[in-house]
């Protein structure tokens, strides 16, 4: 099978990579910025890699608008639980470990050495970045991002477009909209203070 990158730049390099340990042929690299009617057609495989979150959800619904469906990277060198969850569009980098009854949701990015313990739920859009990590029940909104070396206690929810500074330790719910960081996390950005 092969599939039309979108994206450009290192990151998009790291994704083909993925895809192509994954046995995916590239068939070719278009630049986000181009317009892709014509080029993407009806039943055109697509992966759209781009590391921001919200490009890369305007992204996918406009590879949708056209009739094109985006598919997952799995690394070959990811450990996925046979009970996880996959939507469509999901990047597993090597090293990442999803444990079982976990759930990432469409376009998720689980970066390299992340860890989802069990019954997490990652939002879509959402991006675990390298090394950071989630404990078991933890609940990340949609389009979040949890920073380099992040990590986030057992049970606590992380809002939608909540971001985590790298290297920080949440220990509190984190509403939707915040930016908080720190040992432990505090409210950096955002009206709402941690609960």
């Amino acid at each position: 099978m092969s599939v039309v990158v979108v994206g450009s730049g290192g990151f998009a390099v790291t994704c083909i990579d993925v895809l192509e340990a994954s046995g995916l042929a590239v068939a070719a690299r278009l630049d986000p910025k181009d317009e892709f009617a014509g080029t993407i057609t009806a039943g055109t495989e697509v992966f759209v890699a781009v590391m921001d979150n919200r490009a890369r959800q305007a992204l996918t619904a406009q590879m949708h608008s056209l009739g094109a469906p985006v598919v997952s990277a799995v690394s070959p060198r990811a450990v996925v639980s046979p009970s996880v969850q996959l939507g469509a569009g999901v990047l597993l980098m090597p090293g990442a470990v999803v444990n079982a009854h976990a759930s990432i949701g469409d376009g998720a990015v689980v970066n390299t050495n992340a860890a989802v313990d069990y019954e997490v739920s990652l939002g879509s859009f959402a991006h675990l970045a390298v090394g950071a990590s989630l404990a078991g029940g933890v609940s990340v909104g949609d389009g979040a991002l949890i920073g380099v070396g992040a990590s986030v206690t057992p049970g606590r929810t992380i809002g939608a477009w909540s971001t985590i500074g790298a290297g920080s330790a949440v220990v509190r719910d984190v509403p939707p909209g915040a930016t908080v960081a720190g040992v432990p996390a505090k409210t950096t950005y955002g009206s709402a203070a941690l609960r």
